[in-house]
Formats: C-alpha cells, sequence, structure tokens
C-alpha cells in the first residue's frame, strides 16, 4: 500500500436545512430550505428551495446498492454524521486513509439555479458561514469552497474577500454562466482580479450551471449527467479564448467532478483552430491554449480510467490533475479508497500518482502538509 496518506480534492458536505436556516438573513426565513416527503408525485426525500429540488438519498449513498428501493425510502436520518459534523469526518478520514480535504456542498448547489438574486446571495452567505464553522474545527485539514454569487459581480467581490477573511480556501461559481451575461464580459474583470489577488482558485463543479434543474424524467437525469462535462469544457474554451486567462496570468480555475480524459484531445483541437485561424481572426493570445490550461487550470476526477490511460498526452503531464473521494455520495470510494488508489492507478508512474492524488492538492490549496 502506498505510504501516503490522499488529499482529497474534491468531498463533500451534508447541508441539514436547519443548520443553514438558522443562518440566513431574517427577511428570507419563511424560504429557507427544507426536507419535502414525495414531492410532485415521487416518491423519496427532496432538499428543496423555492421552486428547485434535489433527491436526498443519492447524497449519502457510498457504499450501498443505489436501487429503486434505497433511492425512494432512504431519508435525512440516515445521512452519515461527516457530512455536517467535523469530529465525525475527520475520523472517517482517517478510516479511508485521507489527510487533507477540499469541501464542496452537495444540496447548496440548489442554489446556483435561483433566479431571485438578493435570495441566491442570502443563501450563499448562510451556507458560507456554516462552512466557515465546519473548517474552524480543523482548518489545517480542510479546505472549505466557498459559494460566490455573480448575479451582481461586485457582490462577489465583496463575499470573495469575507470568506478569505473568514479562512476559506476557495470560491464555486456557475460552471455555466446566465446566456446574457457570459464570462467574456467587462464585468467580471474585478472578480477575476480578486480571485487571483486573494488566491482564491474559482471552480468550476458540475450541477451548478445557471439553466439547472431536477429531471423528472430518470433517463433525462442520467443524460445530463453524462454531458455536464461538455458545458465545462465550453467555458473553458471562453475564458481561454476571450482573453480572462491571458489578462489574469494568477487565476486559477478548477473543472470539479467533470473527468480529464477529454482534457488533452480538447487542448489539441484548441491549438489546432488557433494556429490556423489566428492570423485571420482577432483572438489575441501570447500562449497556445493548451499552456493557458497548462499554467492556470485544473481538474478534478474520481472514476476515469480512460483519463488515467491519456492523461500523459497533455504536454503539461499530471501537474493539472486532482484525484477525488467524493465523499459521501453515490460515486465515492469511502471505506476503500486507499485501495482503489492502488487498483487504478497501477499503470501510473510512482512519481505521477504522488501528484494526483497528493501533491497538487497540496499546492493548490496550501494545506501545511509535507
Amino acid at each position: 500500500m502506498t505510504p501516503y496518506k490522499i488529499v482529497d480534492a474534491d468531498a463533500h458536505m451534508l447541508e441539514i436545512p436547519k443548520l443553514l436556516a438558522e443562518r440566513l438573513d431574517r427577511q428570507f426565513r419563511d424560504r429557507a430550505p427544507r426536507i419535502v416527503k414525495d414531492l410532485n408525485g415521487q416518491k423519496g426525500e427532496f432538499f428543496v428551495v423555492d421552486k428547485q429540488s434535489v433527491r436526498v438519498s443519492g447524497a449519502f449513498a457510498t457504499g450501498v446498492v443505489f436501487d429503486e428501493k434505497y433511492k425512494e425510502s432512504v431519508g435525512i436520518e440516515d445521512a452519515l454524521p461527516g457530512g455536517y459534523d467535523p469530529a465525525a469526518r475527520l475520523k472517517d478520514m482517517e478510516l479511508d486513509g485521507v489527510e487533507c480535504a477540499a469541501l464542496y456542498p452537495t444540496f447548496s448547489f440548489t442554489f446556483f439555479w435561483l433566479d431571485d438574486a438578493k435570495f441566491h446571495e442570502a443563501c450563499f452567505r448562510a451556507y458560507n458561514d456554516w462552512l466557515a464553522d465546519f473548517v474552524s474545527y480543523a482548518p489545517n485539514r480542510f479546505a472549505g469552497l466557498a459559494l460566490i454569487p455573480l448575479h451582481d459581480p461586485a457582490e462577489g467581490v465583496r463575499e470573495l474577500e469575507r470568506c478569505k477573511k473568514l479562512g476559506l480556501k476557495g470560491g464555486v461559481i456557475w460552471a455555466v454562466p446566465p446566456e446574457e451575461q457570459p464570462y467574456n464580459l467587462p464585468i467580471y474583470d474585478r472578480v477575476w482580479a480578486a480571485a487571483q489577488d486573494l488566491e482564491m482558485p474559482l471552480s468550476l463543479h458540475l450541477a451548478t450551471g445557471r439553466r439547472e434543474s431536477m429531471p423528472k424524467e430518470d433517463w433525462l437525469w442520467v443524460s445530463r449527467a453524462t454531458g455536464r462535462t461538455l458545458d465545462v469544457q465550453d467555458t473553458l474554451l471562453k475564458l481561454i479564448f476571450s482573453g480572462v486567462l491571458e489578462r489574469f496570468p494568477r487565476l486559477k480555475i478548477v473543472s470539479a467532478e467533470n473527468d480529464l480524459g477529454w482534457v488533452p484531445f480538447l487542448m489539441e483541437r484548441a491549438d489546432k483552430y488557433y494556429r490556423r485561424w489566428s492570423k485571420g481572426y482577432k483572438v489575441g493570445l501570447s500562449l497556445k491554449p493548451s499552456e493557458y490550461f497548462a499554467r492556470q487550470v485544473y481538474a478534478t476526477f474520481i472514476d476515469d480510467p480512460m483519463g488515467l490511460k491519456t492523461y500523459q498526452l497533455f504536454p503539461a503531464g499530471a501537474t493539472n490533475f486532482l484525484w477525488s473521494t467524493d465523499y459521501p455520495h453515490q460515486a465515492a470510494t469511502w471505506p476503500h479508497s486507499q485501495e482503489t488508489m492502488e487498483r487504478d492507478f497501477q499503470m501510473v508512474p510512482e512519481a505521477d500518482r504522488r501528484m494526483i492524488v497528493r501533491e497538487n492538492a497540496v499546492k493548490l490549496y496550501g494545506f501545511p502538509v509535507q
């Protein structure tokens, strides 16, 4: 077994609604997130905020068979305590051979889908306050990633600055912004500048697209889950070709839970079209697209056999990729992450393995470990 512990690049919280409600601005508490049983004819428990909802059971289904019975019968009271209790989380991490973890939300991804900007911002603040309290229990072991509102980019900057003071280590933004407010607009420049100056990486996590919602048809849920990586790829290309990464060279962007097998292909294609068309079209980059990715973009993954076979085709090699356990979700490797790593990384050179499962995340989030 590998003689070092994992630094988990994408683990998750498990938000108990009352823990968020008590931190929500008083004017919005009548709209606070809640648990609803058997929603709109669908059996089971759902986390609901305004018109948005997400099924509860899949959020902590690690190590179980996620079948129809489990999906419809398991409730929030069955959740692993490590999702909301930091002492329990540390015990689960020790059991799994994990030393440190970057923490993303679970149910609070639904907040990204809200239309009411002020309520959206209030929900983000409530979550961030709760996350900061959780992280403060073991600040050297947890990197909390704040939810950053961007309906009003000025408010996003204020929340970045506030969360930095609270001890959080990065931010999560829309993986896909509104069509009428794309990331190439100058209104976001203050956000990119603040993130690079505060050394707060910004994550594009699946399920944070502005137009997301929970589909009623099972097949559509599976189809959407399969294709979400395409949304993030499009966002990354726009950040590169519009010059955002050119103008903000210390800005770090994380593609979270979107796998990595697509990176060599997409970057080779981006370089090809830039080479063919850069003189005929006004793009204005000083580097090749793949060089911006190598300098500023990271990608996390859980189970991506093709990615581990092909990542070395990307010129920068292993330096941009980070492994995660996805605790406590259905795809999670807990409590067998060490064994899973040994199995899945058999053909990966040891130096690359160490970077992917540990060193890259240590560097990105500044964990004070060796």
